[in-house]
């Protein structure tokens, strides 16, 4: 059975910079991330709000983005089978992120997980010789890009915030004998970090007169 569950899920953001120099003396980066927790989901278009960069710090040279996309779920089963059978509960899922109408990640997470139960117990509760219930199955899948593109950084140059969307398409699927009683209750959550690459701008010393 192939359980599929739509929502929407609310964003629970976390910004964070971390400034560091590095190499040079004049280079620098700074990191901001941003998360939803995991909601029940099937299909999520939800913003991940990071903050922009701030001009006044110096020259932005290049943006790298981590993206971790996570499903969970929980899933109980019956077999309702004169005979014992093996039971597999496979968890799939389509993971984006886009920015300005513009794909940057397509990840698909999946795990399968594997159990045995015996013939039917004369009870329908998922659970007992012939049922189980299992929960916080997991599948987790990640992927970083790196952009110096001078157009496309413009876009995280400002003083307010940049919205990036995240999509999920979360598909859980019981196998098991022909008379099988199941569902699968699935879970989705993002996570991303944008780190901004610059160039500090110089101070000027000042100036000496002399008279």
């Amino acid at each position: 059975m192939t359980t599929k569950l739509f929502n929407t899920l609310a964003a629970a953001t976390t910004l964070a910079g971390i400034v560091a120099t590095s190499g040079a003396a004049n280079a620098a980066s700074l990191s901001y991330t941003s998360s939803l927790d995991y909601e029940l989901t099937n299909v999520i278009d939800a913003p991940l709000s990071i903050q922009q960069f701030n001009s006044s710090l110096g020259t932005l040279k290049g943006v790298t983005i981590g993206f971790t996309g996570d499903i969970l779920a929980n899933a109980g089963f019956e077999n309702r089978s004169k005979t014992a059978t093996p039971v597999t509960v496979n968890l799939a899922s389509q993971l984006s992120l886009e920015l300005n109408n513009q794909s940057l990640f397509a990840l698909n997470p999946q795990n399968s997980f594997s159990y045995q139960v015996a013939k039917y117990d004369g009870i329908t509760n998922y659970s007992g010789t012939s049922g189980k219930t299992v929960s916080n199955l997991t599948a987790t899948q990640s992927a970083t890009q790196s952009f110096t593109n001078t157009q496309f950084l413009q876009s995280f140059i400002g003083n307010g915030n940049i919205d990036f969307l995240f999509s999920a398409i979360a598909n859980s699927v019981v196998k098991g004998s022909g008379n099988m009683n199941s569902y699968v209750d699935t879970f989705a959550k993002a996570n991303i970090k944008v780190t901004y690459d610059y160039d500090v701008k110089s101070v000027p010393e000042p100036s000496t007169t002399l008279g």
